[in-house]
């Protein structure tokens, strides 16, 4: 009897690279769309997970965390992750019972409905094409909004905003996930694109953020870079304009008491490249990593001052904080090569041994100190053509470098811009184990430890001592001269997800509890783990087991349940602030091309 599979063969999707046949629905077989990174495209609730352990009866909130997930397959064959649609995950714990015992979990995903879901959704294939590079999209999608809103969720002001920084946050509810819109902070912010690493500072109350190519209409590789602050109010009370010296990714930032860091990493973007079809990004392991210096308050265009270091690409930001001597410190990974592997150098291509060869990468901690009164002078940059672009005269080294290998740096976010002894990293460590022959290519990096690591005395600029709450062995280095490292090993078929720090309340700094996702690469399924966030190496106190494989996520954040309620509450129709207010006007860039074109600016052409 012949097989259901030789009744009906498989017809491909794709020529020459490009979707030529829309349905059936069939999505590329290759490592992005394969394992762990195929897509879920699941949408629903479930309650009452199963736990392993116990859940600490003093967690009640959610954790929130998203990933790009495409939904219908994309019009090139060769696209990227993180080309999804975005797709929120929540994690609801709810605390344990007075009499002892657990807490329990409940599940909830959602897409986020930005109007890119929505187009694609009402033609039901997909209409956006390469990433960021919308000469490459359908012509009916021209004009749209294009972001995927796929790389962050951050609680702010009673709405989760879903962040992407090709374009703005859209605003979800997060008790229900729904999409409530676009999101302008009440018509102060209209630039076309956003970061997906705001800051809040804890005293405070301000989130300061900022974006890049902010010029134009975040696709047309502009070197202007904008940083607000909003008060804890949502008043907007800073804003100011810079230009960098090359159009590049800016994807995090640290902020001090006084101070911003916009690291820019040589990544390029090209216009002229977009408008050939090719990639958003090119790297270029000829230019320099470079640093952005700027205050907070009252700041103006000439005040920024960018330094130079050797070539790098940099990770994400764990500490920032200024010493008595005025200078600012930045604590970041950074790697030693391309961790981008499918954006190569114009002159190269994507190599096969791409991803195996970012697992060999090095991603250190790395320390720089930046003097905000050092000498600086203006340069000219073929990028930023006419604009004085203002630079210090001295280059940068690193004030230190702790060979972590890790990324998705997450500290105690109570201690951002102050002094901090702690910090966690999801951390490579290929000396480990590893069952290729179970679980085949480790779908997005080796990422088979979480790591906690306790600053020296010596290193961590305040008044602490890694004896006193902290937990591990001595680091690299002589007397492990950097600080303790408390590791725990997934094993040889699982890697970790980003971790994110839960405080304890009323606990000092880096008392309380980490949480992550743990994928099983030889199940293809998903756990949540929770670990007491200063022993990690004793194992996680509680598996909330997931009926379902997630996708690959890039970031979450946890929110206390007594926050979502109490802005509820203020979020009501009675409340003292009222119901959010999303965006209800084009932005300016669609209402120029409205203009042109004799739309209006916002469904397309």
């Amino acid at each position: 009897m012949a097989h259901i599979h030789d009744l009906a063969p498989s017809i491909p999707n794709y020529t020459s690279n490009r979707l030529t046949t829309p349905t059936p629905i069939r999505f590329p077989p290759t490592p992005v769309f394969s394992s762990m990174n195929k897509p879920s495209r699941f949408e629903g609730d479930v309650t009452d997970l199963e736990v392993t352990g116990t859940i600490p009866p003093d967690l009640d909130g959610i954790f929130f965390r998203v990933q790009p997930d495409h939904r219908f397959p994309p019009l090139f064959q060769d696209d990227i992750h993180f080309n999804g649609d975005g797709s929120v995950t929540a994690i609801r714990i709810h605390p344990g019972p007075r009499g002892g015992g657990g807490g329990r979990a409940d599940f909830k995903q959602r897409y986020v409905r930005t109007d890119r879901f929505r187009h694609e959704s009402l033609a039901r294939r997909s209409l956006f094409g390469r990433y960021r590079n919308p000469w490459t999209d359908h012509e009916s999608v021209k004009g749209v909004i294009r972001t995927a809103s796929n790389t962050n969720v951050v609680f702010w002001r009673g709405v989760l905003l879903a962040m992407k920084e090709d374009g703005p946050p859209f605003a979800m509810d997060p008790a229900t996930l729904e999409t409530l819109g676009r999101y302008d902070f009440e018509g102060q912010i209209r630039s076309p694109t956003f970061t997906a690493h705001p800051k809040v500072d804890p005293e405070s109350g301000e989130m300061v953020c900022f974006a890049y190519e902010a010029g134009g209409d975040g696709a047309d590789g502009s070197v202007d870079v904008a940083v607000w602050t909003v008060d804890r109010d949502g008043r907007k009370v800073e804003e100011c304009w810079y230009k960098a010296p090359f159009a590049g990714m800016i994807h995090d930032c640290g902020i001090s008491e006084n101070w911003v860091v916009l690291p820019l990493t040589p990544i390029k973007m090209n216009l002229e490249r977009m408008k050939r079809g090719g990639n958003k990004f090119a790297w270029d392991p000829n230019e320099d990593q470079w640093y952005g210096l700027m205050p907070r308050k009252g700041a103006r265009s000439e005040d920024i001052i960018w330094f130079r270091a050797d070539n790098g690409f940099h990770g994400h930001v764990a500490g920032c904080y200024e010493l008595p001597s005025g200078e600012v410190v930045l604590d970041l990974t950074v790697a030693d090569g391309n961790v981008f592997f499918f954006f190569p150098p114009d002159d190269a291509i994507t190599p096969p041994e791409g991803v195996a060869k970012r697992n060999k990468l090095s991603s250190p901690t790395v320390r720089w100190i930046f003097d905000p009164k050092a000498k600086k002078s203006t340069i000219r940059t073929a990028e930023a053509g006419d604009a004085d672009v203002w630079v210090a005269d001295e280059r940068v080294k690193p004030s230190l470098t702790w060979p972590t290998n890790g990324e998705f740096s997450r500290i105690d976010d109570r201690y951002t811009t102050k002094p901090y002894r702690h910090f966690w990293q999801a951390v490579v460590d290929p000396s480990r184990p590893y069952d290729f022959a179970k679980c085949g290519p480790p779908t997005g990096g080796l990422f088979n430890c979480l790591g906690h690591y306790t600053w020296s005395k010596e290193h961590c600029h305040t008044t602490c001592s890694t004896e006193n709450g902290a937990n591990g062995t001595a680091g690299p280095g002589e007397g492990g001269k950097f600080g303790l490292e408390d590791v725990y090993f997934a094993g040889p078929t699982m890697t970790f997800q980003e971790p994110t720090f839960i405080p304890r309340e009323g606990g000092a700094e880096g008392e309380g509890y980490l949480i992550a996702l743990l994928n099983h690469l030889d199940e293809l399924r998903n756990d949540v783990v929770i670990f007491d966030a200063q022993n990690l190496g004793k194992g996680p106190l509680a598996v909330i087991h997931l009926p379902l494989k997630l996708k690959l996520g890039l970031h979450g954040n946890w929110v206390d349940q007594r926050d979502i309620d109490a802005w509820q509450a203020r979020r009501a129709e009675s409340g003292d602030v009222g119901p959010v207010q999303v965006a209800t006007e084009p932005l300016p860039w669609q209402k120029k091309m409205a203009e042109r074109n004799g739309t209006d600016g916002t469904s397309g052409v």
